[in-house]
């Protein structure tokens, strides 16, 4: 009995490199070339002259090229060799047929003109310019076959035609499946060659037609952008509208559009990131005067606190808040503290809080103020200022309790607001005072509070109207509305009732965001019209317009069917939609495109959809039900797995760090390591990634205009996850301080923050380190150009900018330190524009992943799809960036990107003249090193360390998890030298790049392992390879996974793991049941574990002893995982089981069985048969090798043999698996009864029995094939060939001396006569007796 004798040593010396086999492939390639050409005419002399030239012409070349056989060992090389061998002579042959069906047409495009018309200014030279347009659109589709043609001529060139296969052959059926049975004469087998190349060649007219449109419709995208979306043709308007805008960062938008929402965007989160830094400091000083832990438990103390919060609260307001505070009442506040035995700092640094605190809103004012001159409020008829001169702090209603405390989703029933008893009876009183009775009186407040709290927070600016609305027409009403309008507050009693919040630090952070976001949306309206009217004042057709004649004409309506609607109207309309916008701004051009208006919508968030049916917003009755369960039964669960896996997960905060270098790496910042060094420590000192407190006012400002830039704060995982907890409303009444009022959750809620803040700095410390290298670049490469030259660089980065607003902005820069003069600030500030925009396209950056892929986190499917998103998007733009960089100005002859490029003009060799060349060079080596080169050498590096070969490479791959079996694996071996792996694909950020390219070529090793043709196994690895692209989008979210693990596949993990089984009680079920649940909703702490583990010295589960070293690379991600082919084994062995019962149902059950009763055909059986055993054959191939693979990794057979014995697989189908033996199903006696009941009930004769010599043929024919074979046989060789019958002569008259003859005659004997020696001696008694019928015999 002979074993699997693994690899010898030297064969592991002769294992050939990835590199050796790409090259080898390169060169085998090319000399396939001459050799397909040469067959080609060995082919056509061996048909006419009847010879094997052919089998010469291949022997000599199969010892002209050295190369085919070390090409072949790798999928990198046998890929390559047949690229090139299709590629090449494909391309020629096009090229040669354009070239000739270009010629044609020129010629008859010459011979038209001259006919039609000589002079251009003849009367009808319209119609002849129509004429020749048409003529030029038709001469297309000829040109177009011809180069189709040509590529189909050139292709059947291809020297290893059989071994590539078609797409025929992967079907096993169809006019191009190739012909693989050798003939034994010469011309016989040439016919068969020269057809294979036909058919080989044929199939690229196929394929053409699709590659030609998928590129035509790329080159439209790249060349023409948005103005797809106002062609006149309805299939490029349809090309934007479903697949360029939701997959581009700009959606519906034009890009001009697009950049003032980003900069609204980075400067709303400035304000909210001041604020938030302003209320920290309050919080710090104040908690330093009343100490939280005092405050939980002593009552005199906790009112003394918010006794104080209410004095400063006061002061905060007092006057104008444009202008500094009352200095008087900030003195007496600084003796009360004094008194106290407040601290000197402690008091100052309150005081200052409070001053910063009415800078920023004196700003926020100007900015308003600036942007709405001559604008008056619709309502109060005051000027903006006034407004907040009044009372800032009535906005939004956001000083209420009212609003903060109601529960959300489950938890409204167990959490709604309250007034203490004290509010409720003084409310009572009030309305009795106004003339209602005592139970009306209660009445009333109760309704108040009912209708109140039904609105949650009003999007209306001024909550008084609402309130007056509210009592129009009820007790005290009157009296109540004069007070708003003398006030602008409700009486005290009512702001008590709705529990108002005199907390200072409340009412800077809601007063600061909610008057940035009208501020900011002011400016942003006023910006978008400012640059419609640059765009317009260039010629162009801009996205505004003052009429609806203008609009329609400007995007060709009557044409392209684009939709006008109103910029403010009140159906479809965006602007009053807009938070302030339609009260505070300049009104824009009337109209725009519905596409843009929605646009804008969906990037504001003002889209209903799928998000607003999430949000439940404006739903009703059973559609609100269905939200509800939507909601928090599927996306509230998600978000909270996601958030436990990512934000509380230490050793996924470890693995986000690590991989950030890729980052840097990507774009070539890697290689300026001195350079990198000091700009990494810059921006861990500016994201504040090391400190536990406050950043210094220094890094705090540099962060805030980061935020501006849009560089920072843009974290994809966190962007996902913030959006989908918004969208489920979680968290909603905690967005930022209003916890603080409740010390005991300020405590829970700020470990969170803690964490996602941490997350977050993570990121932003390798994008401030990018943004600081990308500008000391863009700086150094300008500094070589002329000033004129930079002068105009300088005015397209600025193009857009506001100059007042830009002058502010020095101005502002000089009383912090700034030396300069204007025009070397705004030198800086295009640096800075345009080395962010650099980072934001080359970094991934959450406010640029597309609109399809941001609404797709509301499903509950996928985890974090923003993320890949955004690497193919950035992995796109380094190349672009790094190409554009390394490009010489001028016209040349051949490339333009070397470092010496050829002058077309002059022929001389010149220097490359573009400035930034070497960037451009290290951005694309190191795009290639941590895409490809890195997880390359790394993997081969430690195969050469280990002495690990490809052959075990292979093996290991099939005894891997399936999320690894893709992944690029760096094996180790332990000091035993057992082999183990580190999946580095979970520490590579490039990894979803490389891996569908690594996952195609797998497939086609594989397939080499199965002697599969190319084709499959390249068509195979295309499909796995495109999963493995989508997998993120349409992957088993953590909840749902966990989910379906316990319902769809009954208690069974992904990986087929089982949870539990039949005979597991109730109990206990449940119970496993929870923990895989609770396990899907919490940290991830088993690396804790592990760690804990392998330092105390406890086994794991499996009673493996853990080690420290390699557990703590494990919270890298760096850990290297133990390989146990015999424990996965079991698992394999089940799945074969498994596949052996399912291709026998191929057979007999399942939509195409044959024993689901009805009419069947001879065929139908034969058909069935080999797709039955076709299946089996794959599975049982599939443990062959899985045996093999077992066996290199150092598992003896006798366990294997065993573990089989266990799974009830006896010792003669184990040595059959073990020799590659197939053994080929045949139906069992009970299906041939089967069959026979079936066709008794029809009253049909058994096809089963007829059909049951060929299929024994065919089981004979099954069990040759060898399981390191492919299933190669034919089922064309099997079927039943059903030929025509000719139509019947004419019926002729009987003969009266036969019918006479026939009728004396026994009757035994009657069935002979009339018929010729022939009939009787071919035909069978059933056609005997048809042919005497249609003779009138019978």
């Amino acid at each position: 009995m002979s074993e699997f004798i693994p690899l010898s040593s030297i064969e592991k010396e002769n294992d050939v490199s990835w590199y050796k086999s790409f090259a080898a492939g390169v060169a085998s390639g090319i000399l396939k070339i001459p050799e397909g050409v040469v067959s080609l005419a060995a082919e056509l002399i061996d048909l006419g002259a009847d010879t094997d030239t052919a089998a010469s012409v291949e022997e000599f070349f199969d010892k002209l090229n050295p190369f085919e056989e070390v090409a072949e060992q790798r999928a990198i090389g046998k890929l390559t060799e047949s690229l090139i061998q299709i590629g090449v002579p494909g391309a020629i042959g096009a090229k040669l047929a354009n070239k000739t069906a270009r010629k044609l047409t020129a010629k008859a495009l010459g011979a038209k003109r001259s006919g039609m018309y000589t002079n251009l200014k003849g009367k009808g030279i319209q119609m002849s310019l129509r004429k020749a347009q048409e003529l030029n659109r038709k001469l297309k589709i000829p040109r177009y076959a011809a180069i189709a043609l040509g590529g189909a001529a050139g292709e059947g060139l291809v020297a290893d035609t059989e071994d590539i296969g078609t797409f025929g052959d992967m079907f096993q059926a169809g006019p191009t499946k190739l012909d693989r049975e050798e003939r034994d004469g010469g011309r016989e087998d040439a016919v068969r060659k020269l057809m294979n190349r036909v058919k080989f060649g044929s199939e690229s007219l196929l394929i053409t037609p699709a590659v030609y449109g998928v590129g035509k419709s790329a080159k439209a995208v790249a060349q023409r952008g948005k103005e797809l979306a106002f062609s006149n043709k309805a299939f490029d308007r349809w090309l934007n509208k479903y697949i360029v805008a939701p997959f581009t960062p700009e959606g519906n938008l034009p890009k001009q559009i697009f950049g003032a929402e980003k900069i609204k965007e980075g400067l709303r989160s400035k304000d909210v990131n001041r604020a938030r830094e302003i209320v920290n400091n309050i919080t710090r000083q104040v908690d330093a005067i009343f100490p939280e832990t005092q405050s939980m438990f002593d009552k005199s103390i906790r009112s003394e606190r918010e006794k104080f919060l209410k004095e400063l609260n006061e002061i905060l307001f007092d006057g104008d808040v444009k202008k500094p505070t009352d200095p008087k009442k900030i003195d007496n506040l600084l003796d009360k503290m004094k008194k106290s035995n407040v601290p000197e700092e402690t008091r100052q640094m309150l005081v200052g809080g409070l001053e910063n605190a009415r800078n920023e809103f004196g700003q926020l004012i100007d900015i308003l103020d600036n942007n709405t001159k001559g604008i008056t409020l619709k309502k109060s008829q005051n000027e903006v200022s006034s407004l907040f001169k009044d009372r800032i702090t009535n906005w939004v209603g956001s000083t209420y309790k009212i609003f903060e405390d109601q529960g959300k989703g489950i938890f409204k029933f167990f959490k709604r607001y309250r007034p203490t008893d004290e509010a409720y009876d003084g409310a009572v009183a009030f309305f009795k005072e106004q003339g209602a009775t005592g139970q009306a009186a209660k009445e009333e407040v109760d309704r108040l509070l009912a209708e109140v709290s039904k609105i949650k927070k009003p999007k209306d600016l001024d909550f008084n109207n609402y309130i007056k609305k509210t009592v129009e027409g009820r007790p005290g009403g009157d009296f109540i509305k004069g007070v708003i309008d003398d006030t602008k507050l409700p009486p005290p009693a009512l702001r008590e009732l709705f529990g108002e919040i005199s907390d200072p630090r409340y009412s800077i952070f809601n007063a600061m965001t909610n008057l940035s976001s009208v501020a900011r949306t002011s400016a942003y309206i006023k910006d978008m019209g400012a640059r419609n009217t640059i765009v317009q004042s260039e010629g162009k057709r801009g996205f505004f317009w003052a009429t609806r004649e203008a609009a329609e004409k400007a995007v060709n309506s009557s044409k392209t069917g684009i939709k006008i609607v109103e910029t403010a109207g009140k159906k479809e309309g965006f602007v009053q939609q807009l938070p302030g916008g339609g009260e505070y701004s300049i009104p824009l051009p009337k109209y725009t495109t519905e596409e843009i208006a929605e646009g804008i919508k969906h990037i504001n968030n003002l889209g209903g959809g799928l998000q607003g049916f999430v949000r439940g917003e404006n739903k009703e009755g059973a559609e609100a039900a269905a939200s509800w369960m939507y909601r928090n039964l599927l996306l509230f669960p998600k978000g909270i797995s996601q958030l436990a896996k990512t934000v509380l997960s230490v050793p996924t905060h470890i693995r986000n760090f690590v991989s950030a270098f890729g980052f840097a790496g990507a774009n070539g910042n890697l290689f300026n390591p001195l350079e990198f060094q000091k700009a990494f420590k810059e921006g861990i000192e500016v994201s504040g990634l090391l400190k536990l407190g406050d950043n210094t006012p220094a890094a705090q400002e540099m962060y805030r205009e980061l935020l501006e830039l849009g560089v920072v704060n843009s974290q994809v995982q966190i962007g996902d996850l913030k959006n989908l907890l918004r969208d489920i409303k979680f968290g909603e009444q905690a967005a930022n301080v209003d916890t603080m009022l409740n010390p005991m959750m300020s405590r829970l809620k700020k470990i969170g923050q803690f964490f996602q803040g941490k997350y977050v700095a993570e990121d932003d410390t390798f994008k401030i380190a990018s943004y600081i290298m990308e500008k000391a670049k863009l700086k150094k490469g300008y500094s070589k150009l002329k000033p004129r030259q930079f002068k105009e660089i300088r005015k397209n980065a600025l193009k857009y900018v506001n100059e007042n607003e830009l002058i502010k902005k020095y101005n502002s820069a000089k009383k912090t330190g700034f030396k300069g003069n204007y025009e070397e600030f705004a030198d800086d500030f295009a640096l800075k524009k345009m080395s962010s925009d650099i980072v934001k396209n080359t970094v991934p950056n959450y406010e640029f992943v597309g609109s399809a892929v941001r609404t797709s986190r509301l499903l509950p499917i996928g985890n974090f799809m923003s993320f890949p998103s955004e690497m193919i998007r950035t992995s796109t733009n380094i190349a672009e960036l790094g190409i554009n960089q390394m490009r010489h100005s001028g016209k040349t002859v051949g490339s333009n990107m070397l470092p010496y490029v050829v002058d077309e003009a002059t022929g001389q060799l010149i220097k490359n003249d573009n400035p930034f060349y070497a960037d451009g060079l290290k951005r694309i080596v190191g795009l290639g090193s941590f895409t490809v080169g890195v997880p390359v050498a790394l993997t081969e590096g430690a195969k050469a360390l280990y002495d690990v070969t490809e052959e075990e490479m292979d093996a290991l791959r099939r005894f891997v998890p399936d999320w690894s079996k893709n992944s690029t694996l760096i094996p180790v071996k332990d000091e035993d030298g057992e082999l183990r792996y580190i999946d580095f694909s979970h520490s590579n950020a490039y990894d979803v790049m490389a891996r569908p390219l690594r996952t195609l070529l797998n497939n086609i090793q594989n397939g080499e392992m199965n002697d599969q043709q190319l084709l499959s196994s390249f068509a195979s690895g295309v499909g796995e390879a495109s999963s493995e692209i989508m997998n993120p989008f349409i992957g088993e979210s953590i909840w749902t996974q966990a989910m379906a693990d316990l319902t769809v596949r009954g208690g069974r993990t992904k990986d087929g793991r089982s949870l539990y089984s039949d005979q597991t009680s109730l109990g206990d079920k449940m119970s496993i049941q929870f923990r895989h649940l609770g396990e899907a909703l919490a940290p991830s702490y088993r690396q804790f574990q592990r760690l804990g583990q392998a330092s105390f010295g406890v086994p794991d589960k499996r009673g493996d002893q853990l080690e420290i070293g390699p557990e703590l690379a494990g919270f890298m991600g760096f850990r290297p995982i133990k390989v146990d082919p015999l424990r996965s084994m079991g698992f394999k062995i089940s799945q074969y089981q498994t596949g052996i019962r399912n291709s026998r149902r191929e057979f007999t059950g399942g939509y195409f069985g044959l024993l689901r009763g009805g009419r069947i055909k001879p065929n139908d059986i034969i058909d069935r048969f080999f797709k039955s055993n076709k299946a089996r054959f794959d599975v049982s191939q599939n443990m062959y090798n899985d045996l093999n693979a077992a066996k290199v990794l150092g598992l003896r057979r006798g366990k294997l043999r065993q573990e089989f014995n266990d799974r009830q697989i006896s010792d003669s189908n184990f040595q059959n698996l073990e020799r590659g033996r197939f053994e080929p199903y045949f139906p069992s006696e009970d299906i041939e009864e089967k069959f026979r009941e079936i066709a008794r009930d029809l009253g049909e004769t058994d096809v089963y029995r007829k059909t049951v010599p060929i299929l024994r043929k065919m089981f004979r024919d099954f069990r040759k094939i060898n399981l390191n074979k492919s299933f190669n046989l034919n089922i064309e060789n099997y079927l039943e060939q059903v030929i025509p019958t000719p139509p019947l002569p004419s019926t002729p008259m009987p003969n009266q001396q036969v019918i006479q003859s026939a009728s004396a005659m026994p009757a035994s004997g009657a069935m002979n006569q009339g018929l010729t020696p022939t009939e009787n001696a071919l035909l069978s008694e059933e056609e005997k007796q048809i042919r005497l019928r249609s003779r009138g015999l019978a």
